[in-house]
């Protein structure tokens, strides 16, 4: 791919708004349904610094990239804005400042969980925000968390923290202490319409879109327990972020969405209506042609995860969308959850 022609997702040109929404459908799901039409824009790895420069993850425009989804959403009537972490690139407290000065502009209520970017780790040499500072300031002072938004239930997991059993400074992997899975047991036996929102995938990357270089470095180590909670439960939608690349898959009835980053390639945020027919998952692009040629660029000459992004990019994973469609009749499937399903063009 040449930076002369720049990628378009789906049959929408980067950076127009598609007919009838606010960008392309990336999935139209059967579940969740709410008799109260509900809009949440979800916002994920902004990974904000005011100093960095370069990379797959395009810190230069981080910044900006934030501020465009910030400005986009105050058009859109959102019922709430959800954040699935690395909110700043390592935590450090001028990322911190930057972050909180953009998203001061957000409508309405807001909700956060921590990325494994942005709680400490043993090789800082500044002091990141503890689990409840983070919660103080993002999180309606609690993590773990359930706000009632609209006709849905949105439950936050910290995945990045661990806890006083579980030591997570010295990696950027994600676990779910047990303590929490026992309280999202207690709270999902109660939730008429939940929407679980952590930063760590539940399922695997190779179930969303095919391997990713490293794939297993961004693991939640005890996924398989937290599919198990969230199966018993029949949780209709978990919605997560961490790999930058949007995809969906489900397992055992439970559909996750893994929403893009706002920094990389395909810089963008999404939007989730949840209304009586289902939900419509809609891909809102923040760049513009010369802005996706660049990160594209950075991300196929960058590191081997931006690689694995340029790759699926070139293979062909955003061409036709949806990615997956339950409410199509009989016969006009669209899309699928099986990789390499649709093909770039």
């Amino acid at each position: 791919m040449s930076p002369d022609a720049p990628p378009t997702i789906g049959e929408t040109p980067v950076g127009k708004s598609a007919e009838r929404g606010p960008g392309p459908v990336l999935a139209r799901l059967a579940r969740p349904v709410s008799e109260t039409p509900t809009r949440l824009a979800v916002v994920a790895d902004p990974h904000v610094t005011p100093t960095g420069s370069g990379t797959w993850k395009v810190y230069h425009r981080s910044e900006t990239r934030l501020r465009t989804a910030v400005s986009t959403i105050a058009d859109l009537d959102v019922d709430a804005t959800v954040l699935l972490g690395d909110l700043t690139r390592d935590g450090r407290p001028e990322e911190y400042e930057v972050v909180e000065e953009i998203i001061r502009d957000l409508p309405g209520p807001r909700v956060a969980v921590p990325g494994n970017h942005d709680v400490p780790k043993r090789w800082d040499d500044y002091d990141a925000p503890t689990p409840a500072e983070f919660a103080a300031r993002y999180a309606d002072d609690a993590l773990p968390f359930v706000r009632r938004v609209g006709g849905v239930d949105i439950v936050g997991l910290d995945s990045a923290s661990g806890g006083p059993d579980l030591t997570l400074t010295d990696t950027h992997e994600g676990a779910v202490p047990d303590s929490q899975l026992r309280w999202l047991d207690t709270v999902l036996a109660d939730a008429a319409t939940p929407v679980v929102v952590l930063h760590h995938n539940v399922f695997h990357p190779r179930r969303h879109t095919g391997q990713f270089p490293d794939a297993d470095f961004y693991q939640l180590r005890n996924a398989d327990e937290l599919a198990a909670v969230l199966a018993r439960h029949d949780v209709p939608l978990v919605l997560s972020g961490h790999i930058h690349w949007p995809a969906t898959a489900v397992r055992a009835g439970v559909r996750e969405l893994i929403a893009p980053a706002t920094c990389s390639f395909p810089q963008s945020f999404v939007v989730v209506d949840i209304d009586r027919r289902g939900t419509t998952v809609r891909l809102v692009p923040l760049a513009g042609p010369k802005g996706m040629a660049e990160a594209y660029t950075l991300a196929a000459s960058g590191a081997a995860h931006g690689q694995g992004i340029a790759a699926h990019a070139d293979r062909g994973h955003l061409s036709a969308l949806p990615l997956v469609d339950e409410r199509t009749p009989p016969g006009r499937v669209v899309g699928s959850d099986v990789p390499g399903a649709v093909r770039w063009r």
